[in-house]
């Protein structure tokens, strides 16, 4: 949106970098409000439905759904950044918020977050660190490849793991979360803290001389709420901007 007229600067939709915390925003701010602010919900609602029916592509041969950028008209992008791994848990809270969980836009709802939780899993799990790229492009018979390999200790993959384990309470998820983290350990860690990588494919590399902050305040944050057992954090009561700071819901 252009800051001077309030209108589209541009033809390309993405759910990555530049428009990914809207999509998000348009659910969890009418879940702080309780529920109230009907608009909201109705425009995620809107969003949802656009997303799965314009971006959500299928991959060869494994049948990978991922979600495209659209550059407009016909023209479609098939590469997926890490930074659209926040979708499977944002699918997740919409049926887990949905006033009819066995109606037919839930039940997609589910059934679309399972599906993209498992191909960000397959961006970490096919790499030879065990640790996703920053974004991938999907091709015609070979899933996905990696035109840029380095790892920047983002946090997506884990959220959605976060709220896919409260939302289902299946044991896959936290499977998956504690081999992101090994792999993490192994890879990344350094004397101080944990560094940025240059190539997720390189087991021989070292760690960058980087940390984001977001690593701290959300990728660590996630890993350890999806293993505690006991986590006080229900998802009937609080809800996390896209910092991954909770807020209470109003009541």
């Amino acid at each position: 949106l252009s800051s001077k007229t309030g209108r589209f600067s541009g033809s390309q939709v993405t759910t990555g970098a530049m428009g990914d915390s809207f999509y998000e925003y348009l659910l969890k701010v009418w879940v702080q409000g309780d529920r109230t602010e009907k608009k909201f919900r109705e425009w995620y609602d809107r969003s949802a439905d656009g997303i799965v029916e314009v971006l959500m592509k299928e991959s060869s041969p494994s049948h990978l759904r991922y979600l495209a950028d659209w550059k407009g008209g016909n023209r479609i992008d098939p590469k997926m950044d890490h930074l659209v791994c926040f979708a499977p848990g944002m699918y997740a809270l919409g049926y887990h918020t949905s006033a009819d969980k066995n109606s037919k836009r839930a039940k997609r709802d589910l059934r679309v977050a399972k599906q993209l939780m498992y191909t960000c899993w397959q961006m970490y799990e096919r790499m030879e660190t065990g640790i996703a790229a920053e974004y991938v492009k999907f091709t015609g018979s070979n899933d996905f490849i990696t035109p840029q390999n380095h790892y920047l200790l983002r946090p997506e993959t884990v959220e959605s793991l976060f709220i896919l384990n409260q939302v289902t309470g299946n044991p896959i998820y936290r499977i998956w979360g504690k081999r992101i983290m090994d792999s993490i350990e192994k890879y990344c860690r350094v004397k101080f803290g944990y560094g940025a990588l240059s190539n997720v494919h390189n087991v021989n590399q070292k760690p960058r001389d980087s940390m984001e902050s977001f690593f701290l305040a959300e990728t660590l944050k996630y890993l350890f709420l999806l293993q505690d057992p006991d986590v006080p954090i229900d998802l009937n009561e609080w809800v996390f901007n896209t910092e991954a700071h909770p807020l209470k819901i109003f009541k």
